[in-house]
């Protein structure tokens, strides 16, 4: 079996680590992202940056981190900013060896809480700084457009009780932010997961990829994306042969503090590999699910090297991930220790790590 990266996975729990390994060694993966959630809201132990940086301090051949923003005095005092400002924290990640960042500004209750729109001015510095480095991001943006009704959403998220009311800002909006980014910062080295949530319409995607080469999707499910793509089989199938180099092998495992089917990451790679008819694994956000058994895109396998690894690669700018510096991290570890403790958390994961490395 060819070896391939993940580039989009979490990871939430120290004690899932020979877990996590076996789901990424049973479906072929070499090397895999951790996406850290930023710290929105106020929550103990919400902030799993240092969780991150245990894996790939393990494991530093294998584990790529995209670190997470910490918006504390932006959730809790509703300032414009945070206490530490977003590019002296993406500095930071660089010195200690994260790979990229992960932003989940754009997700429709971020973007509610936050207050502030993708393209206004709390955002503009960061940007400028990451269009400036070429440093990667991962920025989700929006959400399936069935989230925006309740009467709409798949049984699943209805479980979840994932959709959004009047009070969270329209797909369009949203949209029309992201667009306003993209035309300010051309130069933004940015992955949108989950197929930039528009699988469901194709030429918009497309004219996305055009206008902004810069731009690739991923494949995280989602799997609405998948249902989507069977549904409108023959253009889906075209689509990612005619844009084979802008799109992204992830799968989102490990999300839902690793309560994912060890059979999410076989499924996305099925998909793109095979013909087959695939059922959709046991997984809290994919079942229950009444849509029909997905059909693979049966790729050929010059694409699906680009997808399941190449891409990846060229993203990052290497076929490695960055090393780690030790004495930046273990001052980094403090301070997220310090900062925890003075929240009030007894036994800061960032302690655990820092007796470790």
């Amino acid at each position: 079996m060819e070896r391939i990266i993940d580039g989009h996975t979490h990871f939430d729990l120290l004690e899932s680590r020979e877990q996590f390994l076996s789901d990424m060694d049973g479906s072929g993966i070499d090397q895999f992202s951790i996406l850290v959630i930023g710290r929105d809201n106020a929550e103990p132990d919400c902030f799993k940056q240092a969780h991150a940086l245990w894996f790939k301090n393990r494991h530093p051949d294998r584990v790529h981190v995209f670190g997470g923003l910490d918006y504390t005095g932006m959730f809790d005092l509703g300032r414009p900013e945070p206490d530490v400002p977003f590019v002296r924290q993406i500095q930071t990640m660089m010195e200690v060896g994260c790979d990229g960042l992960k932003l989940l500004s754009g997700k429709p209750d971020r973007r509610k809480w936050m207050g502030q729109p993708l393209d206004g001015p709390t955002y503009r510095p960061m940007l400028d700084f990451l269009e400036e480095t070429g440093f990667p991001v991962l920025w989700h943006v929006a959400d399936p457009p069935e989230f925006w009704d309740k009467n709409a959403v798949p049984q699943w998220a209805k479980i979840q009780q994932w959709w959004y009311d009047s009070s969270h800002p329209p797909k369009a909006q949203i949209e029309k932010e992201i667009n306003q980014v993209l035309a300010d910062h051309p130069r933004l080295n940015v992955t949108f997961p989950h197929f930039f949530f528009l699988s469901n319409r194709l030429q918009d995607a497309a004219d996305v990829l055009k206008r902004h080469p810069n731009v690739k999707f991923d494949l995280a499910p989602g799997i609405e994306m998948n249902h989507n793509f069977t549904a409108n089989y023959e253009v889906s199938r075209q689509f990612f042969i005619d844009h084979a180099d802008r799109i992204i092998y992830g799968t989102d495992s490990g999300m839902m503090n690793q309560t994912t089917s060890p059979q999410r990451p076989k499924m996305v790679r099925r998909f793109v590999e095979s013909s087959d008819e695939i059922v959709v694994p046991q997984d809290p956000a994919f079942t229950p699910d009444d849509r029909p058994n997905l059909h693979g895109l049966g790729l050929d396998p010059k694409i699906t090297r680009l997808i399941l690894r190449e891409n990846f690669q060229r993203f990052v700018g290497r076929k490695q991930p960055r090393p780690l510096n030790k004495t930046r991290l273990r001052e980094v570890l403090k301070e997220l220790g310090d900062n925890a403790r003075a929240r009030g958390e007894k036994n800061p994961t960032a302690d655990r790590v820092l007796a470790e490395v």
